[in-house]
């Protein structure tokens, strides 16, 4: 099978390969290597060869992470589609089922400027209507250059008006968890999901002291944080994202996950880009909604 895509898709710089039962869409390129599965179309590893983190992962893979096709792999940048945290309706997984799901890979392409642009697909079958009874096309472009980029456009393919939330779940690599400084939350509207505090508006940078699970509403502009130790600044740039979360289980609930193990907390930091809650997207029939995020590291000295 890996050969036959090889053949299909040749864009300079793409290969393929199986670990376990999923297969890997690996990308060397001038400014990057990449690493992406189908299953879920979650990038898995962006690796810069310049600059601020050249040879140094900007994400975060478990190292118990499980290849099975059976669950998401942890880690990467799982897509959390169509609702993000637990399902209305009991019995549904949580963040929605396309991270689940085996997405079709619909192109492949190396442009003159030495970046890679991959595009997924996910459509609605009988299987998604047993869970989501609506019609739907996704598309995710992935573009790997100095920068990652990725656009998830969703299109409403129903006689009515489609309500969704959303998020790239980033889990990013970071040398100590523990003391690390968000910023760009100033001013939105914090929800406390282990707390369940009443909603207040961020003050300044988020002090990151594990565990935590804030969602950070009518939050639009770029958000950073510094990783001291590797010497680098990570950026997250998103467009028609409304909502931000941050995320780090602590050292119990990291002994929640099977797929994680105990000390993993202190090595990543999951600062995700979305809608969510209150900021839930509504595409009228027959229209689409793009969202996007660019993430990126420069040198803090």
């Amino acid at each position: 099978m890996t050969d036959a895509l090889s053949k299909q898709f040749d864009a300079e710089g793409v290969s393929f390969s199986m670990k376990d039962r999923l297969m890997m869409i690996e990308v060397d390129n001038p400014f990057a290597t990449a690493v992406i599965t189908p299953h879920g179309a979650s990038v898995l590893s962006f690796i810069p060869k310049q600059g601020a983190s050249a040879g140094q992962d900007l994400l975060w893979v478990s190292d118990v992470a499980i290849y099975d096709g059976q669950k998401p792999v942890r880690g990467g940048i799982p897509i959390c589609w169509p609702w993000f945290g637990k399902s209305d309706e009991e019995g549904l997984p949580a963040h929605g089922f396309v991270r689940n799901r085996v997405w079709h890979l619909d192109s492949a392409h190396s442009h003159d400027n030495g970046t890679t642009e991959l595009v997924l697909t996910c459509d609605s079958d009988d299987v998604t209507r047993k869970v989501w009874p609506h019609d739907f096309h996704l598309s995710l472009r992935i573009e790997i250059g100095e920068k990652l980029s990725l656009t998830l456009t969703t299109h409403n393919l129903n006689g009515y008006d489609l309500s969704f939330t959303e998020a790239f779940h980033t889990y990013f690599a970071v040398s100590n968890s523990t003391g690390v400084e968000v910023q760009g939350m100033a001013s939105a509207l914090l929800l406390d999901k282990l707390t369940n505090a009443v909603p207040v508006r961020q003050q300044g940078s988020v002090h990151i002291d594990p565990p935590l699970d804030n969602v950070y509403l009518d939050q639009t502009s770029p958000v950073s944080f510094d990783d001291v130790r590797a010497n680098r600044r990570i950026v997250i740039e998103k467009n028609h994202s409304q909502s931000s979360v941050v995320w780090n289980p602590g050292a119990e609930g990291v002994k929640a996950f099977s797929d994680m193990g105990d000390d993993a907390w202190q090595t990543m930091l999951c600062v995700e880009s979305g809608n969510v809650l209150d900021n839930a997207v509504v595409v009228p029939s027959e229209s689409k909604h793009a969202i996007s995020m660019t993430i990126f590291a420069e040198k803090l000295s």
